[in-house]
């Protein structure tokens, strides 16, 4: 499964999301694509040549799942990653050389579960490719009124762009629920993540290990993640009636 997460101008929480979904999923992976710069590695402090430099060179010249294999690192540990330089001028022009041969490439990697940060995603983008080849697509939203506000103006150019299933992960519950986001949005929202600032800090240090999977920001993770596995069969009938 091929999990693309985007968010609008204004709304925070797409890498949190990603990571926090990459580590509840049971073999999963996740890939740093956001073309205004990657962020673990700075939370994390894994220095180093990123590994989406590396994967953007390989598939240049084969398009195999060893393009990527290769360049994986355990950051956090015991999550499987892909990290973009943080540099934005540097990363956009690593996910520019990706194209679309990187999510053939992914889909080689069979029985794994692909979380794609894609950060702030706009139809003017000259990246917009990126969300291209997905399962599902899922706008990271606060449930405001300016989070709803901007994010739903991004769900009709989704579609277009990533001809599958568009759908809300909301971060957060307040002031409104899943229920009153789906309304105003017209699209399901398939779950909320919990705003938990000390399970995120116990991820970035320690890793996906127990002490984490007790935190409310993972058991939340685990109801997201379930709402967008249920959403892939929909998504699927979407891009076979396009």
């Amino acid at each position: 499964m091929l999990v693309g997460l985007v968010s609008a101008k204004g709304s925070p929480g797409v890498t949190t999301a990603a990571l926090a979904l990459a580590a509840v999923a049971e073999d999963s992976l996740l890939v740093e694509l956001d073309p205004s710069g990657g962020s673990i590695e700075v939370w994390t402090g894994a220095w180093g040549e990123p590994g989406l430099v590396r994967v953007a060179n390989g598939l240049r010249r084969s398009a195999g799942a060893d393009a990527v294999v290769e360049h994986l690192v355990d950051v956090p540990a015991g999550i499987r990653s892909i990290l973009a330089p943080t540099a934005g001028p540097y990363a956009e022009s690593s996910v520019a050389l990706t194209r679309d041969r990187l999510t053939s490439a992914l889909r080689d990697l069979d029985g794994i579960t692909t979380i794609l940060d894609l950060g702030r995603w706009s139809r003017s983008d000259t990246t917009t490719h990126r969300v291209s080849g997905c399962d599902v697509v899922g706008i990271v939203c606060s449930p405001t009124i300016d989070g709803v506000e901007a994010a739903r103006w991004l769900v009709e150019p989704l579609e277009a762009a990533s001809a599958t299933r568009v759908v809300v992960v909301a971060v957060g519950e307040r002031p409104y629920g899943s229920a009153e986001v789906a309304a105003a949005m017209e699209v399901p929202v398939v779950g909320a993540l919990a705003w938990d600032r000390r399970g995120f800090t116990t991820l970035l240090a320690h890793g996906a290990g127990r002490a984490w999977a007790r935190s409310p920001l993972a058991r939340s993770a685990r109801t997201v993640l379930s709402g967008l596995t249920e959403a892939v069969p929909a998504a699927q009938e979407v891009a076979g009636a396009g």
